[in-house]
């Protein structure tokens, strides 16, 4: 397959990802609710995959990172504009308290910061912020972490997504630390 044609599937993604959103919400009884929801999954999903694609450096696929990204912080922004316009009414002083007084708001805004500065990094004006991207994986553990707090009993699925960004937060820095160490052994 070309590059093209998984550029195409990852807007594709994107795209059905959207209209699913806005075929759901629009049959919403709590429009609040379901925004929250659809929002923050796509967000974790689109990040996970952006994880995922840059663990794996494969030529075809070296553009989907960065793509996956955007998308990932689109959502982000969604859900974050979900919570400052209908759930807080744009009020920051209500905001500064939840997120100094709860774990919960506290790790959400930490993670949307660690993904608006991603995104930023993403385009030409923000180059010089291109070493942020390495928080990534950190992002997605506390996005996870997040996920985790969001529900009252935890079940398989937020159990899994903090597992699964636990396990590339691991495989990642072991990576790391096994290239650290084959540049720095010492020859005999």
């Amino acid at each position: 397959m070309k590059t093209k044609h998984f550029k195409f599937i990852a807007y594709f993604s994107f795209l059905s990802s959207f209209l699913y959103s806005f075929y759901q919400l629009s049959n919403a009884i709590d429009f609040v609710k379901e925004a929250y929801f659809y929002t923050g999954i796509f967000a974790l999903l689109f990040l996970n995959l952006s994880i995922f694609f840059s663990l794996l450096k494969f030529r075809k696929t070296k553009i989907y990172p960065k793509i996956l990204g955007i998308f990932s912080a689109f959502w982000g922004i969604l859900h974050f504009l979900n919570y400052f316009l209908f759930d807080r009414s744009m009020e920051f002083s209500r905001i500064i308290n939840d997120i100094s007084s709860r774990i919960f708001e506290s790790s959400g805004f930490v993670a949307f910061i660690i993904l608006m500065f991603m995104l930023l990094s993403s385009f030409k004006f923000g180059k010089s912020l291109e070493k942020i991207r390495k928080l990534g994986y950190l992002c997605l553990c506390i996005a996870s972490y997040h996920y985790f707090l969001s529900a009252k009993i935890p079940m398989f699925w937020e159990k899994g997504a903090l597992i699964l960004s636990l396990i590339f937060l691991l495989v990642r820095y072991l990576k790391v630390f096994v290239n650290f160490k084959k540049r720095h052994q010492i020859k005999v």
